[in-house]
């Protein structure tokens, strides 16, 4: 049978405490340029080599109860970054292990723990904005590369053939990593769409690792308006599941008696199907619907366009080379629209915006919908001399991939990890009158300096020593290269301000819930 069993405040604190402390040493060791990969013993299998904060955390369990549910909360911060940006996970968790033992430090000295909770939210906001302050906007080839070597591991070659897939797929575009053929990197660039609306039901989810579904040579029903009924287009469907192609709806929503119906072929049957919500919203909506039938050949059904469901045929449909619909979105690749009308339609979205000139939302509507009817898919298939290497370089590159994308949309940071360092001292200088804010001000500058000094510590450099240079009025504008040993200007290391943001917001949530606890119940075998 299985006891519960309550822990006091102490006791729990000390076992949680060296849960969360066994997640941060074995992620610290991977960060930065100096540092190393974790070895993960796999049973019947090859080792395999992981420098990725999330996966060594999945790899890692504890006996004790209290010890595993600090490393529980250190891997659900970890998946919550990744999942957010892509990148930072061990960032993440080395801050939030700093954070929560200064945040520690202050209770014993007689802070109430719930006003230290709110204080760090208020904080936390305060760093976000003294880091956005100093951020570059758009950033050049030269800073993606630099941002994408340093997501990679510092491969420079492999970064520079991440931003190559970004730059090809435009604006507006989606890279998708890949396993290889062979040990060469290979680069494909095919017209392509894609829009943030995930699948409707997880139930169409195929691949449970990447929460995606891929149908290929799809036909794809366009719907203006809400959907609950499949009984008009039932022959339809039918001829469709002979014809042994798959299906993706798209519509206002998906619901009721259509949902089901569709989940039930989708899992009995094996019908290649799955429902996605529109893109856009009020008149928008109407308007990108049409952007993607004529991409893909189809045609907009709808009563407000003049049709209905009982008049739907195969022909009205549109198709593609291949759909992959994600938790987040959908990538509609090589659409089999005419060329001729997709030009038209491109010249009309132009026109448009020209003639928007006073109206800034609607310009940038429009000017969406043009990114993404010009946009590419690039897939970049990561190849390597044997399946562990290729697994690693695979690794890095969507690492490297969402670290590009993260910067691309929220532009740059300047310096690394000097960013966060000169963050906490800013926001330390600013004082308030307010005896908790100053603690926790001062709470947030002392834990800021710690991704730096394990950066620098993995390269043999005392941590310490190397904050205290970078603190000194003398030293603005610079920040520590491993590489070089030594101080640089702060353009030599650059880092995607989104990944920053989530990375100090994550930490600081994650710190504060900790910090609240007074007692744990565990289970243990009797």
């Amino acid at each position: 049978m299985v006891a519960k069993v309550v822990l006091g405040e102490s006791q729990a604190g000390q076992a949680l405490g060296r849960g969360v402390d066994l997640a941060a040493d074995l992620v610290a060791t991977t960060l930065g340029p100096a540092g190393r990969a974790v070895l993960i013993e796999r049973p019947f299998a090859t080792p395999t080599l992981l420098r990725d904060g999330y996966a060594v955390l999945q790899q890692l369990e504890r006996a004790d109860p209290a010890e595993e549910m600090g490393l529980r909360a250190m891997r659900e911060l970890a998946w919550r970054t990744l999942d957010q940006v892509g990148d930072g996970t061990s960032s993440a968790v080395v801050l939030a292990r700093a954070l929560l033992r200064e945040g520690r430090r202050a209770v014993r000295a007689g802070f109430a723990a719930a006003e230290l909770q709110d204080a760090f939210d208020r904080q936390a906001g305060r760093v976000i904005a003294s880091l956005e302050s100093r951020a570059i906007a758009d950033p050049d080839q030269a800073q993606l590369e630099q941002v994408a070597a340093q997501a990679a591991g510092g491969d420079l070659s492999l970064a520079r053939r991440v931003v190559e897939a970004h730059l090809a797929a435009g604006a507006d575009g989606v890279v998708q990593v890949e396993e290889g053929r062979g040990s060469r990197d290979e680069l494909d660039v095919a017209p392509g769409l894609h829009f943030d609306q995930g699948w409707i039901s997880a139930h169409f989810v195929e691949d449970q690792e990447t929460q995606s579904v891929e149908i290929a040579n799809p036909l794809i029903i366009f719907h203006l308006g809400a959907l609950t009924e499949l009984g008009p287009i039932l022959p339809v469907l039918e001829m469709i599941a002979k014809a042994d192609r798959g299906l993706m709806l798209i519509a206002d929503s998906v619901g009721g008696n259509a949902l089901s119906t569709l989940v039930v072929n989708r899992q009995r049957a094996g019908f290649k199907v799955a429902a996605v919500k529109a893109p856009g919203t009020g008149v928008w909506r109407q308007l990108m619907l049409e952007d993607l039938a004529i991409a893909t050949g189809g045609m907009v059904i709808g009563e407000q366009m003049g049709t209905r469901l009982e008049k739907l045929r195969p022909h009205m449909a549109g198709q593609a080379e291949r759909i992959r619909i994600t938790r987040i979105g959908t990538t509609i690749t090589g659409g089999k629209g005419d060329p001729a009308m997709v030009r038209i339609r491109a010249k009309e979205i132009r026109q448009a915006i020209a003639r928007e000139r006073h109206l800034a939302f609607d310009r940038e509507q429009h000017q969406r919908r043009l990114a993404r009817l010009e946009a590419g898919i690039a897939t970049l298939r990561i190849g390597g001399v044997t399946e562990s290497e290729m697994a690693v370089r695979q690794r890095q590159a969507k690492a490297a991939s969402a670290a590009v994308q993260a910067a691309r949309s929220g532009g740059v940071l300047l310096g690394g990890s000097a960013a966060y360092l000169r963050a906490g001292l800013h926001c330390q200088e600013v004082r308030a009158g307010d005896p908790l804010e100053r603690m926790a001000a001062r709470i947030f500058a002392t834990a800021l300096a710690a991704p730096l000094g394990q950066i620098a510590g993995n390269a043999g450099v005392d941590g310490r020593a190397v904050a205290w240079q970078l603190a000194e009025p003398g030293a603005a504008g610079q920040c520590y290269d491993v590489g070089a040993c030594g101080l640089r200007p702060e353009s030599v290391l650059v880092d995607a301000l989104p990944v920053a943001r989530a990375v100090v917001r994550n930490a600081s949530s994650t710190a504060a819930r900790l910090l609240g606890m007074a007692v744990a119940i565990t289970s243990r075998a009797a």
